[in-house]
């Protein structure tokens, strides 16, 4: 129901930093899960409000309406172009460090120890839920419409600067992304 207010007040700005803070704030606003209360009597209702899919698709429905009025259009024609530079090893290595942190972060609660979590978890004690399938989607939809407006804004923020814009993009945007999961850390 926010969109029309969105598009109507936050379309207009221009400004790099002020179209950041505008992300803060639909953070604040959609980032919090719990904000509808459904009875859990209706399982599947209940846990796509409680663990915040609904507040993560209506982020991304705001995403898409805002980055048009910000100007910027989707471009669904990537295609995966080799690098001169570009090394298997390095793809691989980075999928098993992909592998291994999505594991590790899955099972982190049963033990802190590394070797516990990865050989000792009794796997067959566990059992497909609807709480943790929408815990799982989640932090997909969310997160990664929070990383796609950093880096659209940093991108228009730093377009005098052809030769800096890439690595401000990528690295000023990875640094908000860490520091909003500072609190996971401990």
């Amino acid at each position: 129901m926010l969109v029309p207010i969105a598009v109507v007040h936050v379309g207009p700005i221009k400004n790099w930093f002020l179209c950041l803070l505008t992300i803060y704030f639909l953070d604040i606003q959609y980032g919090d899960a719990q904000n509808l209360a459904i009875n859990p009597d209706f399982r599947w209702l209940h846990s796509l409000t409680y663990q915040g899919v609904i507040a993560a698709i209506a982020l991304l429905t705001m995403t898409c309406f805002l980055v048009k009025a910000w100007g910027y259009h989707f471009n669904p024609n990537l295609k995966f172009i080799k690098s001169p530079s570009f090394q298997k090893k390095i793809l691989l290595a980075l999928l098993i460090m992909a592998t291994v942190d999505l594991f590790y972060n899955e099972f982190i609660n049963y033990d802190k120890a590394i070797w516990t979590v990865f050989f000792g978890v009794d796997i067959g004690s566990f059992k497909f839920s609807i709480p943790n399938l929408t815990a799982a989607i989640e932090p997909g939809i969310l997160e990664e419409t929070e990383r796609y407006l950093l880096i659209v804004i940093f991108l228009a923020g730093f377009n005098r600067f052809p030769k800096y814009r890439i690595p401000v993009a990528i690295y000023g945007s990875a640094i908000l992304f860490g520091l909003s999961h500072l609190s996971n850390f401990g």
